[in-house]
């Protein structure tokens, strides 16, 4: 019993830390803004699409990361934490110093593409790289190394279970809390991803150098 609680406990761990790094709430800021004009049912749609998109991306990658990282690029797990939490810790300050030019970025050409294209756009770059970017396949396989495979696959489920909610009350939640909230939210949430870019940096010098 107690183990199985341990799992549970470290399955929600992991699927806070994998919903810091993919970070919803800076996302869907964005998200807001390329469908801005659309309606209700096509944004929710749009919205799907994308979520069904990045979860399989996810998926794949959770699957198929440890034969890539172990029998084709021939690197470790402490290789992948460094060069994995290095990625984090670049996007996220990336993100962070230049706010205010991502905060006003002009995303009024997605209002002229037709619904057709749109969805098309829900693939790249909506779905991949800016919901599932390299950061996150890292952190993916770290967990999956780290906690195996379970776990991994327990925590990507929650994880995109709580996104789906969150995208399909997108224009509720816009309307109650406003843009700025969830701006406000998105750059709280970049900080934490530093965060663990950092531990995940550290624990795989700490390993290569055996400290």
């Amino acid at each position: 019993m107690f183990v199985h609680m341990q799992e549970i406990h470290l399955m929600f761990f992991s699927a806070i830390t994998l919903l810091a790094v993919l970070n919803p709430f800076g996302n869907l800021t964005q998200f807001l803004a390329m469908s801005e004009g659309l309606s209700l049912e096509f944004r929710k749609k749009l919205f799907r699409t994308i979520l069904y998109t990045a979860f399989i991306i996810v998926l794949v990658f959770l699957f198929s990361g440890s034969l890539f990282m172990n029998y084709i690029f021939r690197v470790t797990l402490d290789d992948l934490r460094v060069s994995g939490g290095l990625v984090l810790i670049i996007m996220s300050l990336k993100n962070l110093l230049f706010s205010t030019r991502n905060a006003t970025k002009d995303f009024s050409h997605y209002q002229e593409m037709d619904e057709k294209e749109l969805l098309r756009q829900s693939l790249i770059p909506m779905a991949f790289p800016m919901l599932v970017g390299p950061g996150t396949l890292a952190t993916i396989v770290v967990l999956s190394e780290d906690g195996g495979l379970e776990i991994a696959l327990g925590a990507v489920i929650i994880a995109f279970i709580f996104m789906g909610i969150l995208f399909h009350f997108a224009a509720m939640i816009e309307r109650i809390v406003g843009k700025l909230i969830l701006h406000v939210f998105s750059r709280i949430a970049l900080v934490f991803i530093v965060a663990i870019g950092v531990k995940i940096m550290v624990t795989g010098l700490k390993g290569i150098f055996n400290l």
